[in-house]
């Protein structure tokens, strides 16, 4: 697979994961950039952290950037769940494990911008997982049959699903709560002085979507050797102009979180007591460790 087809697959990923959560696809406006092709450099390991939140209903209910870090690796756990019960099936088969092409990423979610991990690491590509080493294909695996790969498909989507369902509902419910902050009058305002910001570092855009599809174009025809430092500008310029925007959104979110906790208090005590032992049932049963993210 080449780059260009990669990173589409990838943004096509981050989409899913979002509309899975929320029912449409978010972002601060609507929509963020999808994921340039990645540098020809082979990219670093991820740095991850295994530590849970306080509060594991924070790993559905984020608030901030950062907090979404945590979303971010429950959104990938239960890929990893989905295609190791996958590959499982397809080893007792004898057939290549199905939909393991593309390489798992950690990929921000538009709707809320992680500024401090897009300062340090642009928009280039979300930072790929490190993943444990699968067990070896039968020497003789072969291409399964329609009705192998359908299987085999099936019960990796249903391992997923395990897990899934016992965050998805409350997920869904609070990402179509926290599209309420983008109506907030300050940080309209805010955002309102985003392309001047990003005029006065090089970037004369009209408007935050805008900008996302500049990053697009200058990331899709930057030669190898300058894509580097064209991410890393383009990153630490939208990071710095957003500080305004996202200070005032924020506490909005925040407050929002406060209120959504409250009216779906019973919801919220059952993920409470839930979570965390499906979480760990599935590292068991598929040997896999929950990881998130870090700048």
């Amino acid at each position: 697979m080449n780059r260009t087809s990669l990173a589409r697959t990838l943004a096509a990923a981050a989409t899913a994961l979002l509309t899975a959560a929320c029912g449409t696809a978010a972002g601060s406006s609507g929509q963020g950039p999808s994921a340039p092709p990645a540098p020809t450099t082979a990219a670093a390991p991820a740095r991850v952290t295994h530590t849970l939140p306080r509060d594991p209903a924070l790993m559905v209910l984020p608030a901030t950037g950062a907090e979404s870090r945590w979303t971010q690796g429950l959104d990938v756990f239960v890929q990893q769940v989905a295609r190791t019960a996958a590959a499982d099936c397809a080893h007792d088969e004898g057939i290549t494990p199905p939909g393991q092409e593309v390489p798992l990423a950690f990929i921000s979610y538009a709707e809320l911008p992680d500024l401090a991990f897009l300062g340090r690491h642009g928009f280039g590509h979300g930072t790929e997982v490190p993943v444990p080493t699968p067990a070896a294909s039968p020497a003789a695996a072969r291409s399964g049959g329609a009705a192998e790969t359908r299987r085999c498909r099936a019960e990796g989507e249903a391992a997923g699903a395990a897990v899934r369902d016992v965050y998805l509902p409350v997920q869904r419910a609070w990402f179509g709560a926290l599209t309420a902050s983008r109506n907030d009058p300050a940080a309209s305002r805010a955002l309102r002085g985003l392309p001047g910001c990003l005029a006065d570092r090089g970037y004369r855009v009209r408007d935050e979507n805008a900008f996302f599809a500049l990053v697009d174009s200058r990331l899709m025809n930057a030669p190898a050797a300058d894509y580097a430092r064209e991410d890393s500008a383009l990153g630490s310029a939208y990071a710095l102009c957003m500080r305004p925007v996202e200070a005032a959104r924020e506490p909005v979110r925040r407050h929002l979180r406060e209120r959504f906790l409250a009216e779906h208090a019973e919801q919220i005590r059952e993920l409470r007591t839930a979570l965390v032992p499906a979480l760990r049932r599935a590292e068991r049963t598929y040997g896999l460790r929950l990881a998130f993210p870090t700048p």
